[in-house]
């Protein structure tokens, strides 16, 4: 089975932060990363450029850097207990300092501390040992040890005080010497070729925060790595629309599915930082774990999680327990993960994610009930099967296919599995789901004019008022319907709320977005979103065409449209 195949099919995954920075632990001087004005505090693995430390004081955390706790069989087992299928760890992150030996920097885990180990390589051998997939990590651009490290025309890392540089220019503060083709040449190059001959099999390269780096040495880069080892895979994030899948954004679950026979991943966090942060107790719980693992699925995107070991190499005790947790749901329900295709729908479910694998589509349910109605189902189905459980009853009548659920209130996201030969048929139009509501996104408009599709949410770019998304939508009778629209914001900023136009049968309602609540609370941790009012349309019996305009002009990327929900009242 070549990479791809087998990436197709992981969908989960552990990621690892670790560094000089987890010696630090998110504290410097007295003082934590962020502060009273900044809610979500900066990342463990910035602390260099926060506080703008020296090279020369940085360096010295090499004398306290002696991870005693590490295991490499004991990561690879916690990942395997998780229900994981690869890692992926920082061989070398953006303060420069790589976790392997060296021989193009002394500035490594062998030659510049006392613990003389490879970390890099003895997961490597724990990977191979037991049959675990390995990905390296690595920053290929920003580099804080190097005057010509990259990411010198990025200004500062948007954060709520904005003060994390993203090159290094206290140290190096001339931005106009600075020439990363040097930096290029003399330190990344042979790093990833040092990294891709010396562990065997790597089954994908992460790189990561792309700037100056050019289209060509993107491809220079790309085509190394396909010369040293054909089939390890190259993430988005070594620049310029390269690489063989789609890293999304940082803990991003996206608005639509994704498309099939392509590959896409999110990594996420387990708590707020990447690197450790000894006060970042913020853990999401096990059920928050699967039902974004679901999701994410769901879309057709592996989910790579997040954990920063601490200073001297363990994984912190709430971190394992969770990982434990999940691997336990997934020991029952892990069939409906793995080697799946996304969703036939093209929105959500009121009862939650779907995916689909050969005969059969697995329907997550968000929470107990003592049914569940799955809608427009086209040809008959065999069987109903509550993973863990058993065979369950069910109904089929006019597209609906009702299933009879025992008791589920111990039971955490179960998994109810439909199978009907050649597989069950659904209508992947705009359908009336069971709680009467229809839901419109961008995968199901007709979209006219300035309009852009995006991996985040369903709309990226909205700028133009005379463009606009059409839906054609059938109900089963006439009635008015409440409509709510999701609306996201650039990465930590708050949505935008324009005056929108939307019509319905002629009849149109002008208004500006007014907030209604907020999204639900594991996707606006990272990505501010909100579900806003728009006002009350009337559907008549059977088809009904609905469009949406922008009254006005709107900043370019500030209105991001996700999908608009019609509730019948």
């Amino acid at each position: 089975m070549s990479n791809k195949e087998w990436f197709s099919q992981a969908r989960f995954g552990m990621m690892l932060h670790w560094g000089l920075y987890s010696v630090l632990g998110g504290e410097y001087k007295g003082q934590q990363l962020g502060g009273k004005d900044d809610e979500r505090g900066e990342l463990g693995e910035w602390i260099q450029t926060y506080f703008r430390i020296p090279i020369a004081e940085y360096e010295q955390l090499t004398k306290a850097f002696y991870p005693l706790g590490f295991d490499a069989e004991e990561y690879v087992l916690l990942a395997k207990q998780a229900g994981m299928n690869y890692i992926v760890i920082t061989s070398k992150h953006h303060e420069g300092f790589a976790m392997f030996q060296s021989d193009v920097d002394p500035y490594n885990v062998v030659d510049a501390t006392s613990y003389k180990r490879d970390i890099i390589g003895e997961l490597a051998a724990a990977c191979k040992k037991h049959d675990m997939k390995l990905g390296l990590y690595y920053s290929q651009e920003v580099d804080w040890h190097e005057p010509d490290g990259g990411g010198y025309n990025k200004g500062f890392k948007k954060s709520l005080l904005q003060r994390s540089a993203w090159s290094n220019d206290w140290d190096f503060p001339d931005k106009e010497k600075k020439d990363y083709s040097r930096c290029f040449e003399k330190k990344i190059k042979p790093q990833v070729k040092e990294i891709l001959t010396k562990y065997g099999d790597i089954a994908l390269i992460w790189f990561d925060t792309p700037g100056v780096i050019t289209p060509e040495q993107s491809q220079e880069l790309y085509d190394l790595v396909k010369s040293l080892q054909p089939d390890c895979l190259v993430n988005s994030r070594i620049g310029n629309d390269k690489g063989d899948y789609t890293s999304m954004g940082d803990n991003q679950v996206p608005g639509g599915k994704k498309n099939r026979g392509m590959l896409y991943e999110t990594a996420g966090t387990l708590n707020d930082t990447w690197g450790y942060k000894s006060y970042d107790h913020n853990w999401k719980s096990v059920g928050d774990v699967i039902s974004l693992l679901t999701r994410l699925a769901s879309r057709n995107v592996n989910y790579l999680l997040n954990i920063g070991p601490d200073h001297i190499g363990r994984i912190p005790s709430a971190a394992q327990n969770i990982l434990k947790g999940v691997g336990e749901w997934m020991k029952v329900n892990g069939e409906a993960i793995y080697g799946t295709e996304p969703s036939p729908y093209n929105v959500e479910l009121p009862s939650g994610p779907v995916t689909e694998k050969g005969d059969s589509l697995y329907f997550v349910l968000n929470q107990p009930q003592d049914k569940l109605q799955i809608p427009g189902v086209l040809n008959q189905v065999e069987s109903a099967f509550l993973l863990g459980v058993g065979e369950v009853a069910f109904t089929q009548e006019n597209g609906m296919v009702t299933v009879q659920l025992p008791e589920l209130t111990d039971m955490l996201y179960p998994v109810v599995r439909l199978t009907a030969k050649g597989g069950v048929k659904v209508d992947e139009g705009i359908i009336e789901m069971p709680d009467r509501t229809f839901t419109l996104a961008t995968l199901t408009a007709e979209i006219k004019g300035d309009v852009a599709v995006g991996r985040a949410c369903d709309m990226e770019k909205w700028v133009d008022e005379t463009a606009s998304l059409s839906w054609t939508v059938n109900a089963v009778e006439a009635g008015d319907y409440a409509v709510q629209m999701s609306v996201n914001g650039l990465y930590g900023s708050e949505p935008q709320t324009p005056v929108v136009a939307l019509s319905a049968n002629g009849e149109t309602i002008t208004k500006k977005l007014t907030p209604a609540g907020d999204l639900d609370a594991l996707l606006n941790r990272y990505h501010k979103g909100m579900i806003a009012d728009v006002g009350t349309v009337r559907l008549n019996q059977g088809e009904n065409t609905i469009t949406l305009k922008l009254a006005e002009k709107v900043e370019r990327d500030m209105f991001r449209f996700a999908s608009m929900k019609l509730t019948r009242q």
